[in-house]
This record gives C-alpha cells, sequence and structure tokens, in this order.
C-alpha cells in the first residue's frame, strides 16, 4: 500500500477516533432503554461516515491509476464511436449515505456528421449520452458505487412499495430521494433483463455442456400470475393538476419458471438453491428462456427430468418439445399433474349434480380420489360418465377432456412409489413470493419494461441468488473482458455449485 495512502486512512481513523472520544462521556450516560437505542444509532451512523471516508480514498486512489484509465478508455473507444470531452468531476454516492467527487475522464458519443433533428434545449436524449470509462470499470453506473446500486434495489425490490423500501435504506442514512431511487432500481433491473436475455440467447445456441444438474434428478415447474400493466394514452387531454393523460390497466400473466433438484428419497435438496424467472411475454418466450436455463445448466445429462404444473394446455404442450430440443431421452422424462389442481376438478365435476346434497358431493368425491390416487384414470372417466346425463351432462363433460387428455400424468400410486413429486407447490409458492406479494395490489399498475425488471430481481431475490445476479450484470457491464474467474459467468453460476 503506498505511503500516502495509508497516511490518508490515518489520518480519517485518527478524526473518526477524536469524534468518538469527544463523545463518548456523553454516550456514556445512557441508561435507559430509549437513550441506549438512540446511543447505539449515533454510533452506527458514526462508522458509517468512516466507511465513506476510507472508501472515498481508495476510490480516488485507484481511479488515478494510469493503466486502468488507459485500458477503460481504450474499450470503451473500441465499443463504438466516442470523442474526449475533457475531464470532469463526478459526484459519486457510497454505500454508507455519503458521497465523494472524483475527476475523470469522460467520453461522448460522437454524433457530428449524423443526419437527424437537433436536440431541443433540455431534453436529454442519446444525442447527449456519454460514459466515464474508469467509473464504468469499477461498477459504477447510475451516480452510485456497485455496492450501494445493489442495497437499494435489494431494498426496493423486498419491499412492498417504493416508499416502504426507501424508509427502510433512510433508517441506515440512505436517503437518496424518491426520483433517484427509481432510476436506480428502474435502470440497473432494465440492464440486467438484457443481460440475462443475450445470456440465455447463447445458451440456446451453444452445444449443451454438463453443468450442477448433469446426474441430478430434476424438477421443472411452471406457472402463471397476475399484475395490472399500466398503458399510458397516446392522445386525449392531459390532467391540469398533473399534467398526465388517462391510462389503460388491463389484467397481464406474467408466467414464472421454477428448477430445483430433488434427492433419491423425492426430498429437496437443500445445499442447491432453487432458481425462479420469469417473463411477461408468452407461453413460448417461457419455454425458450427455459430451454436456456436447462442447457446452460447441463439438464440434458439429468438422471430424470420432472414437469410438474396443473393442466393448463399451454404446459404440456410444450413440455415434450422441449425435452425433445434438449435431448433427453424420453425414458428419463415424467410429466406430472399437481394432484391439488386434479382433486378440485373433481369437487367441481360434483358441484355440477345440483341436485345432490354436500353429504352426496364428499362422499363421490371420496370415491373418486381412491380411484385416482390408484392411477385408474379409466375408472374415474367412467365415474364421471355416469353424472353426465340429463341437464347435467353438458356441465360434466367439460370436466371429462381434464381426465382423459392427462390419464399418463396421473399415475399417482406409480410417481409415490417412485419417490416423483406429485404437487406443484413450489412453484405456486414462488407465484405468491415473488408476483402477488409485491407486484399485485390495490392502485399498483406496471410499465412492462419496469414489470419485467422487478420479476427478475424478484425471482433472484426469493431464490437467495441476488448477490450472484448483481455480481454477474455489474461484471458484464465492465466494458472489457475481465480474467477468468473473476466475475460469474452466468447469473446462476456463482452458487450452482453450492
Amino acid at each position: 500500500m503506498p505511503s500516502d495512502l495509508q497516511e490518508q486512512i490515518k489520518e480519517r481513523i485518527a478524526k473518526f477516533a477524536q469524534e468518538v472520544d469527544r463523545r463518548a462521556v456523553g454516550w456514556s450516560g445512557a441508561h435507559d432503554p430509549v437513550a441506549f437505542r438512540r446511543m447505539e444509532l449515533e454510533v452506527a451512523a458514526e462508522a458509517r461516515r468512516l466507511s465513506d471516508e476510507i472508501t472515498a480514498v481508495l476510490m480516488q486512489q485507484i481511479v488515478a491509476v494510469p493503466t486502468l484509465q488507459a485500458s477503460a478508455a481504450a474499450a470503451v473507444r473500441s465499443s463504438g464511436c466516442y470523442r474526449d470531452v475533457g475531464r470532469r468531476s463526478v459526484a459519486v454516492r457510497l454505500l454508507g449515505g455519503g458521497s465523494a467527487r472524483v475527476s475523470v475522464e469522460y467520453l461522448r458519443l460522437d454524433r457530428r456528421g449524423q443526419r437527424g433533428r437537433r436536440r431541443r434545449s433540455g431534453r436529454r436524449g442519446k444525442a447527449g449520452s456519454g460514459v466515464y470509462p474508469v467509473l464504468a470499470a469499477l461498477g459504477i453506473w447510475f451516480g452510485v458505487t456497485p455496492a450501494l446500486c445493489g442495497e437499494v434495489c435489494r431494498q426496493v425490490a423486498d419491499s412492498d412499495s417504493v416508499r416502504a423500501g426507501r424508509a427502510a435504506l433512510e433508517r441506515r442514512g440512505l436517503d437518496l430521494g424518491h426520483k433517484q431511487t427509481l432510476r436506480i432500481v428502474n435502470r440497473f433491473s432494465a440492464r440486467a433483463v438484457e443481460q440475462r436475455d443475450r445470456w440465455l440467447a447463447r445458451a440456446r445456441q451453444q452445444v449443451a455442456r454438463r453443468g450442477p444438474f448433469s446426474g441430478r434428478r430434476v424438477v421443472v415447474a411452471t406457472d402463471g400470475g397476475r399484475l395490472r400493466e399500466r398503458r399510458p394514452a397516446r392522445h386525449g387531454r392531459r390532467r391540469t393538476d398533473t399534467g398526465h393523460r388517462r391510462y389503460d390497466a388491463p389484467w397481464r400473466e406474467p408466467k414464472l419458471l421454477t428448477l430445483y433438484v430433488i434427492d433419491d428419497q423425492g426430498a429437496v435438496v437443500s445445499t442447491y438453491q432453487p432458481i425462479y424467472d420469469g417473463t411477461l411475454g408468452d407461453c413460448d418466450a417461457l419455454f425458450e428462456m427455459l430451454l436456456g436455463y436447462l442447457k446452460a445448466l447441463g439438464a440434458h445429462q439429468a438422471r430424470e427430468l420432472i414437469f410438474v404444473g396443473d393442466g393448463a394446455k399451454w404446459i404440456w404442450e410444450r413440455a415434450r418439445d422441449l425435452a425433445q430440443r434438449l435431448g433427453v431421452d424420453p425414458s428419463r422424462v415424467r410429466e406430472v399433474i399437481d394432484w391439488c389442481h386434479a382433486v378440485a376438478v373433481l369437487h367441481e365435476v360434483a358441484e355440477a349434480r345440483v341436485s345432490w346434497t354436500e353429504h352426496e358431493r364428499a362422499r363421490w368425491v371420496r370415491r373418486a380420489k381412491k380411484l385416482l390416487h390408484a392411477g385408474n384414470t379409466a375408472a374415474v372417466l367412467e365415474a364421471i360418465d355416469t353424472l353426465a346425463i340429463g341437464r347435467n351432462a353438458k356441465a360434466v363433460g367439460q370436466h371429462r377432456d381434464y381426465f382423459a387428455r392427462n390419464g399418463a400424468r396421473m399415475q399417482y400410486a406409480a410417481f409415490v412409489a417412485a419417490n416423483v413429486p406429485t404437487g406443484s407447490g413450489a412453484v405456486e409458492s414462488a407465484i405468491r413470493r415473488v408476483i402477488n406479494m409485491r407486484m399485485k395490489s390495490n392502485g399498483m399498475f406496471w410499465l412492462e419494461v419496469n414489470a419485467q425488471g422487478m420479476l427478475l430481481l424478484r425471482s433472484y431475490l426469493k431464490a437467495n441468488r441476488f448477490d450472484a445476479l448483481v455480481d454477474w450484470s455489474i461484471a458484464s457491464a465492465v466494458p472489457w473482458p475481465l480474467p477468468p474467474g473473476a466475475p460469474a459467468s452466468s447469473p446462476v453460476a456463482a452458487t450452482a455449485a453450492s
């Protein structure tokens, strides 16, 4: 460590010690619970200030390294048409809530000579965009350090609203304001979505290789949730108080995937964190995403690939095709209809007999459940056919096709004997925790791009993979290739081997 750097750090520590000495007498008088709590908060605030001051000194030292400056600038210039506009003083917010100024080189997109409408005053668009190469090399985007960016995104994604997330951050000395908080979360999540989509596209095109799913029993589950999308009107009068136009708020169905590993007894392998992810795209988009994940993780060599879901046709029409594209032998593929969904359809059949009492309906369902659990779907169909008479025929017949087309997926006795899961509780729980508890509530409407970003953040957060996502995203945004092994090669690689 350079001697001048050591001296600067020691100077900050000495100032911290002096401040502690000055306030120690007052702190030592905290003889009641309220005073002790306040004392502890004040000590923590002082420690955060020291942390920021040391980080600022180190950041000043790092950005001044000539080789780092030259490498970063050269990498940025090689990626596009940039021109040097000199050095600029930039304020960077730090993890403890403070800020530090650094003087760094700024490169701007060179659009001179290109045809197009000139930017109007106050309208900053692509014509005024640029990059600070050395800050980009350190993962400093959006005016904040990568650690602060990760904490802001984590807290906002984990809270039930931006306001609640800001309140939690403010208690830690991180009051960034509503607009800056939204800007950090939306820009980081949008970039992460683009990076993930590019990574999945590469994974789909590459030859499947050995991965953490090789030789494992892998369970694949998918399902859909609901949220309200905000679609602003392009025309119409604006409100006088806000200047906004009216908007439509149709329901959208975000689709979620879940991947996890089970052992020979059918229990979830706790040492391997599950994978959650989702999309607001259609069914084909979800299964393209599934193909990318499964290829990247070596699922083509899985000992067993188990698809679990409800009776939605869009799942089973694509599951077998996915296994074929993945190259998995059909003998190693199982398809399972969730037991609770199947029983729910039996109750709907019994409800169609309006002339029955509740006792008669319950008795019929008990008998049908025994047949269904034994895998005797032919007998279940016969029991349904006996009810499809007279005016009840149409209502009962609507449910018959469900059991007729899914008979092979309802061999529950065989599934239990083979220690195969018969429920889709994992993805149902993921839908609730990822979507319903954050993205679906009264008065909450989402722009599509922001909903896609929050869906990614929540998915990785609830799968305990959020830090891996942040590390991978900021490493992928660095404007030149990093040394092998420095960053994770994929958003799930950092925890896949655990």
